[in-house]
């Protein structure tokens, strides 16, 4: 999976540099899941609650304290897995999709 992962990584870090790419909320469900991997980050720490006033911040520390404790592979599984979810219902023709499911 590892390997898919890094393309995954890739291909949404080219997209980012074009200004095209997922919506705010595909970008949401996959950085908590890019944060969990981060071995200098982990899990969300309780000490950095952002307050309820901010209001994006808030809404991805309390996603990512919703996987806290997942295992680095499954959150990198998860990674590609929302990237594939992502690329079949908008672009169900972009040729990274075959890569990411084989």
């Amino acid at each position: 999976m590892s390997s898919k992962f890094e393309k995954a990584v890739a291909y949404v870090q080219g997209l980012d540099k074009t200004g095209s790419g997922p919506d705010n909320d595909t970008k949401l469900e996959a950085s908590y899941y890019f944060e969990e991997i981060n071995p200098t980050v982990g899990d969300a720490d309780p000490a950095k609650e952002p307050s309820r006033l901010q209001f994006v911040e808030r809404a991805k520390w309390v996603a990512w304290n919703g996987i806290k404790g997942m295992s680095k592979e499954d959150a990198k599984d998860n990674y590609v897995k929302q990237l594939i979810k992502y690329l079949k219902a908008k672009h169900p023709e972009e040729p990274i999709l075959k890569e990411l499911e084989g």
